[in-house]
């Protein structure tokens, strides 16, 4: 056997599938993402009281938003949390309800009118303060902050499709977080979700914040107040029990992906004087990818409502997975 018959056997006697399945090197982290990785890591070390391990606690708080019509809502908050698979928490406006319960991973939501409102919504969100643990954060920048009472470090991430950007902002003496920025994306449009975090007190090794207020751009929208967190070592099993009628959906902790829309037939124009309105819809995506739960949230109309929820009750979706299930 010559040379090159010799190499050319040594070459084919290589497995495939172990040159197919070596990993890439992943390339190097920028100094601002890194930077940003720490800012949070710090913070949640600082503030993050469901953090694993962390004690067992009840929290209550009021908070106040303007509804429609401008009137002046108020509201009560309660949560109690054991783990990540054991949690309650209760939401009350007025005479509306919701209760949302916790378990290892799947979560159950009872609202006691189909108009619960969105700003009061939120409320369990601006609680939980940091981004979740599978959610992957792309920083382009961290910038210092010497405008407010406090020198801060903002981390803000890459821009998205329609340029939407989140940042979160950290004192930067105790690395608590001061304010956090989200994308809200809407048909027409995205605006920025701004919450303001302030007067931190301690809870065992925690500190955490006992004021928040959140803007829409430059209108006031919502303000929190807490108004006890306490150790809750002995918490009542019932709680923990799905509500009756309580709609079931999963909750991932791995890697999720979003649904996706495969078929999406545009609605009919209704018969009226105006030519075009916005109309904002949620809506869950069953496993089987079909619309469930579509509700109006921003009215254009009730022709134009009526006709955008005929069509998107139609649409199909390739559904939400976790993990790759």
């Amino acid at each position: 056997m010559n040379v090159r018959s010799t190499l050319l056997s040594a070459v084919l006697l290589l497995p495939i599938g172990a040159i197919a399945q070596t990993p890439k090197p992943e390339p190097p982290k920028s100094e601002a993402q890194i930077r940003a990785e720490t800012l949070l890591e710090q913070s949640h070390k600082l503030s993050d009281i469901r953090a694993k391990d962390a004690p067992a606690f009840r929290l209550t708080a009021t908070f106040s938003f303007t509804g429609k019509d401008l009137a002046s809502m108020q509201g009560t908050y309660t949560e109690v949390w054991v783990s990540q698979s054991q949690w309650w928490r209760e939401t009350v406006v007025n005479n509306l309800r919701r209760v949302e319960v916790g378990g290892m991973n799947r979560r159950w939501l009872l609202d006691s009118a189909p108009d619960f409102p969105d700003t009061a919504g939120r409320v369990p969100e601006l609680m939980k303060m940091f981004p979740p643990a599978n959610q992957t954060l792309e920083f382009e920048s961290v910038m210092e902050d010497t405008s407010g009472t406090a020198t801060a470090e903002c981390a803000i991430t890459k821009a998205g499709p329609r340029g939407e950007k989140s940042a979160f902002c950290f004192e930067k003496k105790s690395h608590a977080l001061l304010q956090k920025v989200s994308p809200d994306v809407r048909p027409m449009n995205a605006v920025n979700l701004s919450c303001l975090y302030g007067v931190y007190r301690k809870f065992g090794e925690f500190l955490f914040p006992r004021e928040m207020s959140c803007f829409e751009e430059k209108h006031h929208k919502l303000d929190v107040k807490v108004l006890d967190l306490v150790a809750e070592p002995s918490p009542n099993a019932d709680l923990f029990k799905p509500p009756p009628g309580a709609v079931e959906r999963a909750e991932c902790s791995g890697v999720s992906v979003a649904p996706v829309p495969v078929s999406y037939p545009s609605p009919t124009f209704p018969e009226t004087k105006d030519k075009a309105s916005a109309v904002g819809l949620s809506l869950v995506v069953g496993i089987d990818g079909k619309p469930l739960e579509v509700k109006v949230r921003r009215s254009g109309g009730k022709g134009f409502d009526e006709n955008a929820v005929h069509a998107v009750s139609h649409w199909k979706f390739k559904p939400s997975t976790c993990d790759g299930q």
